[in-house]
């Protein structure tokens, strides 16, 4: 049955809600406050690079609508809450952008309406933020109004994560609300009793990764030490077919949920009285491996003197290739290598940075980034190619880039 479908942020979750429920013959709204991005969506051109412009072509064939008029928003079918969910300076939750997102819906929604916040949160949230306030201008949830909460699963660059078909955490307030929400999704649902579980069950996702990067980033350091290749320890152990997952060391986690959401429990656990030793530690390892790999690029330096004229760091003209947080996105949200490179500034180091990836999604502010020719041949002029992001364009030219590299320091096999 097609339903009035209006998201609300159209950022790497929501743009590609977009499409899914456009395909799944919905008449979909995107709505956001950036109107340089609704612009572009209207002239057919995305601003992401996980969706092309000819899917955005596509949904304004479909009859999709972008836009950042309020007024076209009012008294929808279903309202999806796509917005970010940051954490500050002192890793505390920011949920500002829920708060706006219900202050923008709380005068247009009508009777019958599905609200449903899919952001990555902390447990007690959709209570809190949705059900409180709605509650309070004398909706009955579950009867006026229904009220879910299902996590999104995007993975950016992973094309199978963009797919409606991954399986959806979905819970409602009320028995009335997880039917109302099971009947908008449709299949791939997995249903839990109460919103607190699926919010908590979203935030444990990202937890879990969190840890084992730290697990690994630990092991580089006991090879490190024992002058083992952490890679060949890896892949060893990754053949054992139970019982074991393969996760990498890492400069530092970047992008939108791990580097944030483990963040939101610790933060909520605190101030109940809890600890979370653990998730803590691991944050904790994440956040000191910048230091131990610039530590490593010094003692590189060191190590090959000889073949850099006996420069210093501070002495030294470095291209750094890559500074995306992960490989093959052009994405920088909290991006290790951007961390990297103004650490390397404090030392006096000159950085030139490279980003054929990023540079290359014209509607992306490129930030002082470059694109590197093909021959490469102007890697010639530095002192030193710190090979940060391993995009696909870059390991298919690796050996010419390490033919034109004075020094060469791959940080993303160390």
């Amino acid at each position: 049955m097609e339903k009035e479908v209006v998201v609300i942020g159209l950022g790497y979750v929501g743009l590609p809600s977009v499409v899914n429920h456009v395909k799944k013959g919905h008449k979909v709204i995107g709505f956001d406050i950036d109107k340089r991005k609704v612009d572009l969506l209207n002239k057919g051109i995305s601003h992401l690079d996980t969706v092309t412009d000819e899917t955005v072509q596509m949904l304004k064939a479909n009859g999709t609508v972008f836009t950042y008029e309020e007024q076209l928003i009012r008294e929808k079918d279903v309202y999806i809450i796509d917005v970010p969910t940051p954490i500050d300076k002192n890793k505390i939750p920011d949920l500002s952008y829920i708060k706006s997102a219900v202050e923008l819906i709380k005068n247009k929604v009508k009777i019958g309406s599905l609200i449903i916040l899919e952001s990555t949160t902390y447990p007690g949230t959709t209570e809190e933020y949705l059900v409180a306030v709605f509650s309070k201008l004398g909706y009955t949830i579950g009867v006026d109004l229904f009220i879910a909460y299902s996590p999104e699963r995007i993975d950016p660059g992973n094309t199978q994560s963009l797919s409606a078909k991954i399986p959806r955490i979905v819970a409602g307030h009320t028995a009335e609300c997880l039917s109302e929400a099971k009947l908008f999704f449709g299949s791939h649902v997995s249903s839990v009793s109460n919103l607190k579980t699926a919010e908590l069950a979203k935030i444990y996702e990202n937890t879990f990764r969190l840890v084992n990067i730290a697990l690994a980033d630990e092991l580089q350091i006991i090879s490190d030490d024992l002058s083992i290749d952490v890679y060949e320890v890896l892949e060893a152990a990754a053949t054992k077919p139970f019982g074991f997952m393969k996760f990498t060391p890492s400069l530092g986690i970047g992008g939108h949920c791990i580097p944030v959401d483990p963040y939101y429990l610790t933060w909520l656990m605190g101030a109940r009285g809890v600890e979370t030793p653990l998730i803590e530690t691991a944050g904790e390892i994440n956040d000191s491996m910048l230091d131990y790999y610039l530590n490593k690029i010094v003692a590189y330096i060191g190590k090959n003197h000889d073949k850099n004229l006996d420069k210093k760091l501070d002495e030294m003209k470095i291209a750094i290739l890559g500074i995306t947080y992960k490989k093959n996105v052009a994405d920088t949200r909290m991006s290790s290598v951007i961390s990297l490179i103004q650490k390397l500034k404090e030392r006096n180091s000159t950085i030139v940075v490279y980003d054929d990836i990023l540079y290359s999604t014209t509607n992306i502010t490129q930030n002082n980034v470059s694109r590197l020719e093909q021959k490469y041949h102007q890697l010639k002029e530095f002192d030193m190619v710190i090979y940060a992001v391993n995009h696909q364009l870059y390991e298919d030219n690796k050996a010419n880039i390490i033919r034109n590299s004075q020094l060469f320091y791959d940080l993303t096999l160390v």
